[in-house]
């Protein structure tokens, strides 16, 4: 059974965070995490890892900011294919022979077109140079995330389904009373995403409570996928401190699976602990119908 076909049967774990989670492990915050694929390949490896012991069947490489516009700021532009070739092999290399599919992760550009072409950039070719680079790695699906503009993601998706049509999640950011920044209703920009060709569409990176709220009035917008946030941090003795604990994580997780989310993990600060708990909740549970 591929992907698809099991989202319509079960409802499937996800991982959690890969940044937070290589803080946590005493990388800098200014560093460039995707640079880690290849520095620290045993660090990226082992997070991985952790998910999959924790129950994830879907796991996003450590991919997230590894387009060229993103990795300019660190100077790694000129890396794009290295970077996510890296991170695609690593997730692989961890999956390999456990049923857990490697989604290739990617983020906005955060930049209109007006503003990609006033510094010289093509949005389409700079997300087509990375999902590109994560399928030759081997990513069997592709992870857009956290975007806030739905145009961006349209971009990001056309540019996805030109090289393949491998599964593809869309996923946004959306305000508290369930629109975009632009004022697109949630519901709206998810049929529109459909229409383009995205499999799965969903929310991540807010807390599981707004998720649970802004995606009550999306319930007919095709197969869901939800990855909330542990809350907002706070900073204790030099660390992030998230407040939703796995309890309260999961006890939102199932409700948002009773409303017909298909796919559930974790945005910033869920951790391999926050991934069990839910995992053990959602074990062999059905889709609703």
């Amino acid at each position: 059974m591929d992907f698809l076909d099991e989202l319509q049967q079960r409802i499937l774990p996800g991982d959690g965070a890969m940044g937070t989670a290589l803080i946590e492990a005493g990388v800098p915050m200014e560093s460039c995490l995707e640079e880690l694929c290849v520095s620290e390949p045993g660090v990226v490896r082992g997070i991985h890892e952790q998910y999959i012991n924790a129950g994830a069947r879907l796991i996003r490489t450590n991919s997230f900011g590894a387009n060229a516009a993103r990795l300019a700021r660190h100077e790694l532009d000129h890396r794009v294919s290295e970077l996510n070739w890296m991170a695609a092999q690593l997730a692989r290399d961890a999956a390999k022979g456990k049923g857990v599919l490697v989604a290739g992760s990617v983020g906005p550009l955060d930049m209109n077109e007006e503003a990609a072409r006033a510094v010289g950039l093509d949005r389409a070719q700079i997300f087509g140079d990375q999902i590109g680079a994560l399928l030759d790695g081997g990513a069997q699906c592709v992870f857009l995330e956290t975007f806030l503009d739905l145009e961006e993601l349209l971009v990001a998706l056309a540019a996805k389904q030109a090289l393949h049509h491998c599964p593809v999640v869309c996923s946004l950011v959306p305000l508290e009373d369930g629109t975009l920044r632009d004022e697109t209703p949630l519901a709206e920009a998810f049929a529109r995403l459909r229409d383009a060709g995205a499999d799965v569409v969903g929310v991540n990176c807010v807390g599981p409570e707004e998720v649970l709220a802004v995606l009550k009035a999306c319930a007919d917008c095709g197969p869901l996928a939800a990855f909330p946030s542990a809350g907002l941090p706070e900073s204790v003795d030099g660390r992030l401190i998230y407040p939703v604990s796995p309890e309260d994580f999961t006890t939102t997780g199932l409700a948002l699976a009773a409303g017909g989310v298909r796919l559930l993990g974790g945005c910033c600060g869920a951790s391999p602990q926050h991934i069990a708990a839910l995992a053990k909740s959602l074990q062999d549970r059905e889709a609703p119908r």
